[in-house]
């Protein structure tokens, strides 16, 4: 990993009205908008695996299910490239108000389509989800000063994953309740709300000049990013398997109802949640250049032991460890983005690390079903998390060269 220099010396605080923190807390939560478009069908993965006629794991059934998180994946990696030329011609907040008009639109249409359009759904919510994400990084880098975005990232990551810990329990008690299509009504609900408090608490983006073709096609420097876009790919191709494989696990040890799923994987939220908002002392105490280590180390040891897990404590277990990991990761790459980006490129980077995340969020339930299917569940979660630990060894070694190196 690249070190990262320190933080420009910090401008004095301006103050906020209430309507003004409550619009730019809203316009930060790109990342809860993309959890969401997740963890509100991971619970009632097994539900449609169910009523679709599939059996356990290994069905045929059950891995054409996991393309249901697969297509939105692709559909974000599509999204985060096409996001840099709405930048061009709009400005981000439009991106995202508009963004939130497609995202409930399409995510209502799953209540009632058959299996072959809704996984066709699911790509077009990931590209809108993904542009919407990419609208709201670079508007953190518009509106917050760089001195405060490491806080203001941290409790962005922290809102979205306790947003998303009720988005997935009401998903499962919905489910529950009246069906898993029913789940499918929580997108415009959420949608609505967030076009609502954006529109009335947040001014439009200052007017400034457009980005030219000539600089809408600088590769070379987006180029010098690619530290980041290879952090990036590398480390969510394993931080994934807890959204893509944890429904299916937690099932196989004997948590039937979607809502119980639900609640379990609440407590991968809440560790997201609580870590996130303590990512500014962990980036002070840790540093940059070890964080890297840290995740990979937090993320290999939970994958082992949830690979494991016999009964729910183990399993809890590895989940919080999963969670401390993701909570210390997104805000992370965010940072490291936003630091490293130039303002003008910010729209277009923020667009291809959305590409980069779920390119490796879409290969893992693609590589995993095979091996699924092969080996195992658990067998598969366990390479994962060898992998990771390997990984982590790496980011070890150069973090400690980075911090040898001379400023």
């Amino acid at each position: 990993m690249v070190a990262v220099p320190p933080d420009e010396q910090q401008a004095p605080a301006v103050p906020m009205s209430p309507r003004a923190i409550v619009g730019i807390a809203t316009l930060s939560l790109g990342s809860f908008l993309v959890g969401a478009m997740l963890t509100v069908v991971i619970p009632v993965l097994p539900n449609i695996a169910r009523d679709m006629g599939g059996g356990g794991n290994g069905s045929d059934v059950a891995v054409a299910v996991q393309m249901l998180i697969a297509m939105p994946m692709l559909g974000l990696v599509l999204g985060g490239f096409g996001a840099g030329l709405l930048f061009r011609h709009f400005q981000p907040r439009t991106v995202f108000l508009g963004g939130l008009v497609a995202y409930g639109l399409i995510g209502v249409a799953g209540h009632g389509l058959s299996l072959p359009l809704l996984v066709g759904s699911r790509l077009l919510i990931g590209i809108v989800a993904a542009v919407i994400a990419a609208a709201s990084t670079a508007l953190v880098g518009e509106r917050v000063p760089e001195a405060m975005r490491p806080r203001v990232l941290g409790w962005s990551v922290a809102g979205a994953a306790a947003l998303g810990i009720v988005a997935m329990i009401a998903s499962g008690r919905i489910a529950d309740a009246y069906g898993w299509r029913s789940s499918f009504l929580l997108f415009p609900v959420i949608a609505g709300l967030m076009f609502a408090l954006v529109a009335t608490c947040s001014a439009p983006s200052a007017e400034g000049p457009r980005e030219t073709s000539a600089q809408g096609r600088d590769w070379h420097g987006l180029a010098a990013l690619w530290p980041v876009f290879a952090f990036v790919i590398l480390v969510n191709m394993t931080a994934f398997t807890t959204n893509s494989q944890s429904s299916f696990l937690l099932a196989e040890i004997g948590i039937d109802s979607a809502q119980g799923r639900a609640q379990m994987m609440g407590i991968n939220q809440a560790l997201i949640f609580a870590t996130a908002i303590l990512f500014p002392v962990a980036r002070r105490l840790i540093g940059m250049a070890l964080l890297p280590f840290t995740i990979l180390a937090i993320i290999g040891s939970g994958l082992l032991l949830f690979a494991r897990a016999q009964d729910m404590v183990a399993a809890a277990i590895g989940l919080a460890l999963l969670g401390i990991g993701n909570g210390l990761l997104f805000p992370y790459q965010s940072n490291l983005l936003l630091q490293r980006a130039r303002p003008d490129l910010r729209g277009q980077a923020a667009g291809l690390v959305v590409s980069c995340q779920f390119l490796a969020d879409a290969i893992n339930p693609v590589v995993l079903g095979p091996v699924i299917i092969l080996f195992g569940l658990r067998t598969a979660i366990t390479w994962v998390g060898l992998l990771t630990l390997a990984g982590c060894i790496v980011a070890l070694v150069s973090g400690l060269r980075s911090k040898a190196a001379p400023a």
